[in-house]
């Protein structure tokens, strides 16, 4: 759309879409880290499996303030009115139709494109369910009890060991019993049930 418009020679518009964009990019950026973030808590620190959205979803029960802001980044740089990209694509868009028939149509393709990867990003992060308790690493279907640890999948038996209220095993066979007041320092960790085994889940949060 910058482009456009410098090509069109609106420079005005051009650069009140350029602060426009910046600002509503910015507030995406913003609302990405905090939910690669927050899904460090599940997966650990991974950037491959903490930047996969097929292991999000859901995470709109888990970090409502987020939801909250990304969704309003997305609907600013969509052009839904009265939001900032509103003003400055609409500018933009008049502009190229006064100049050219052929680069509004353009425009108003890319702007139709925006909103539907956009949508996708807001969707697949933020709305169904929490996808990572759900699939393994390599996307296939399995059983909860074998879900993501908070140390990555190789340590999802040292993970449900140290967090049970019984012993763990650190490097040999000695028992290190585990008192109450470090049970607690687990949250938001969650125990569910599975035929006669217990796993420990981790949930994402807002810091």
């Amino acid at each position: 759309y910058m482009m456009l418009a410098l090509g069109m020679g609106s420079y005005r518009s051009a650069l009140f879409h350029l602060i426009t964009h910046a600002y509503s990019k910015a507030l995406l950026f913003l609302g990405s880290g905090s939910v690669i973030h927050s899904m460090e808590t599940v997966v650990g620190y991974s950037p491959a499996k903490s930047q996969n959205m097929g292991l999000m979803g859901g995470l709109r029960k888990h970090i409502p303030i987020t939801k909250i802001t990304f969704l309003l980044g997305t609907l600013s740089l969509c052009g839904i009115p009265p939001l900032a990209c509103f003003w400055s694509k609409d500018e933009i868009l008049n502009d190229s139709w006064l100049y050219s028939p052929v680069f509004a149509i353009i425009a108003w393709a890319t702007a139709g494109l925006t909103a539907f990867y956009m949508f996708r990003i807001y969707l697949l992060t933020f709305e169904g369910h929490l996808n990572v308790h759900f699939q393994n690493y390599g996307g296939k279907q399995q059983n909860p009890f074998y879900s993501i640890s908070l140390w990555g999948k190789k340590g999802i038996k040292k993970n449900s060991c140290l967090l049970t209220n019984e012993s763990t095993y650190f490097f040999s066979k000695t028992k290190y019993p585990i008192d109450e007041n470090g049970r607690k320092m687990t949250r938001p960790f969650m125990t569910i049930a599975h035929f006669e085994h217990k796993a420990i889940y981790s949930y994402p949060h807002e810091s």
